[in-house]
Parts: structure tokens; C-alpha cells; sequence
């Protein structure tokens, strides 16, 4: 019946009213969405002025049930000013099945970048719909020192699917150093036809192989923790965070920094 009930919401229009937004790797579970934290190839996927090179590839059982894997890949990679970056998410279920692709291109002028993604979304559930519809996203951010902003805007080509007017997002996110082992990251979610989400993210670098990160996010109220082992270029992160109704999401991340 859980599974039922999750499946019934992952294509409802309605479903933000619940928080079933999904992160796309472990970093972004453990920090409640916030990626100037702690950067990585698929920060775009939240705001596409982010321009981290790399590849980062995750893999999740959605509110830990076997029946509803969740897989994630992002390449990114700069060329001068430039940043390319594409991705590519799939929930994977015989009664419910969701692609999400994406293309992202950035350019960086001083301490400014300004980036645009293109995405294209199929969702079939069985022996009710199934449809497709490309969105677009913009992004900005600027970065100086010990200090990063960023602010992003979710589907500014207002694309409808099912007949059903997709939500606009809001995001704004400040990263502050606090030393040069700690780090904060504050933040704004606004969705169109429902309230603010505030977001705050701390990170800790206990070692240079290993960074703690935690989120707390209000309105609703969720909790995120993760660990991050560093290994040379290759960084392995683990993370849960929780939900008010659901059963907690883990998520395991493998990062290879070019």
C-alpha cells in the first residue's frame, strides 16, 4: 500500500504539496538542495551558472523501497570561460517510469557567471499516460573570496505538462567560509502556489579525506546529514535525510574531479 500510495503522488500534480522533490546525488540529499556548499558536476541540475568539472554518477532506493531505484549521471567540463554540462536521472519502476535529460552551458566573466539548461522530461506511468515536454532553466552566480551567491529560476519557458502548467522555482543560496575548515550555506526555495522553504547547510572538513555535511530545512521541515570520504580525485559521499510522512532516503555518490 506504501509503495501504492508514493507511486499515486509521484504524478500528481499536487505532489510538492508533500516535499517529493529528488535530489539527484548524495550531496544534495545531505545539504537539503544547497550545492555551493560543496561544489560537484551536478550542481547545475540546481542552478546552471554552477561550473564544477568533473563526473558524478548516484544511486538511491526512493524512501528506502527496493521497487523504486532512483539513478543519477553528470558530466561536466570547462573549456575557458565555458562550462558544458549534461545529466541524465531515471526512476525506474513497472508501473511508473520518469527520464530526466539535461544540457547546461555557462559562462564565467570575472567573479559573474550567467547559464542556461534545456531539459527534457518523459514520465509513463502504465495504463494511464504517457507524455514528454522540454523546460528551461537560468541561472547567475557570484563569487568573491569567501563568499559565493547563487539565484536560479526553474522552468522560465512555463511549459505545461498533461495540460497542467508546470511550477516556476525560485532558488537563492549564499555560501559563506567561515574558516578554512568550515563552511555555511543559506537558503530560499519559492514554488510557485505555495510558501518560502527556508534551507541551511553547514559543512566541516574534519580531515582532508573526510567533510561532514548537515541541512536543516523549514516549512516543511526535513534534516540531512552526510559524509563525504576523499580518496585523491575520486570522492565517495553518503547520506539520509529525512521526510514527514516517508521512510528516510539514502543516498551513496561516486565523484571524480577532472
Amino acid at each position: 500500500m506504501k509503495l501504492f500510495i508514493i507511486i499515486f503522488l509521484l504524478f500528481c500534480t499536487s505532489l510538492s504539496a508533500i516535499d517529493l522533490h529528488l535530489p539527484i546525488s548524495a550531496v544534495q540529499n545531505a545539504t537539503s538542495g544547497l550545492v555551493l556548499i560543496y561544489p560537484s558536476p551536478s550542481a547545475a541540475s540546481s542552478n546552471p551558472a554552477c561550473s564544477f568539472t568533473g563526473i558524478e554518477t548516484s544511486a538511491t532506493y526512493l524512501f528506502s523501497l527496493e521497487d523504486l531505484p532512483f539513478y543519477n549521471f553528470n558530466v561536466q567540463y570547462g573549456y575557458h570561460n565555458f562550462g558544458f554540462s549534461i545529466g541524465s536521472s531515471f526512476l525506474a519502476h513497472p508501473l511508473y517510469k520518469e527520464n530526466n535529460s539535461m544540457f547546461s552551458l555557462n559562462y564565467t566573466y570575472y567573479k559573474f557567471s550567467i547559464g542556461s539548461s534545456i531539459r527534457y522530461l518523459h514520465n509513463m506511468v502504465k495504463g494511464y499516460h504517457e507524455d514528454s515536454v522540454i523546460l528551461a532553466d537560468l541561472g547567475l552566480l557570484w563569487q568573491n573570496g569567501n563568499i559565493s551567491t547563487g539565484l536560479s529560476v526553474c522552468n522560465v519557458t512555463h511549459s505545461r505538462f498533461l495540460e497542467e502548467q508546470l511550477p516556476i522555482v525560485y532558488i537563492w543560496e549564499s555560501c559563506f567560509s567561515i574558516t578554512n575548515k568550515s563552511s555555511l550555506s543559506l537558503g530560499l526555495e519559492k514554488e510557485t502556489d505555495f510558501d518560502f522553504a527556508f534551507k541551511i547547510a553547514c559543512r566541516y572538513d574534519v580531515h582532508k579525506v573526510l567533510s561532514i555535511l548537515s541541512s536543516y530545512q523549514y516549512e516543511p521541515d526535513r534534516i540531512g546529514v552526510g559524509a563525504i570520504f576523499n580518496l585523491k580525485d575520486f570522492s565517495i559521499c553518503y547520506s539520509v535525510r529525512t521526510h514527514q510522512y516517508l521512510s528516510l532516503n539514502h543516498y551513496i555518490s561516486l565523484i571524480y574531479a577532472f
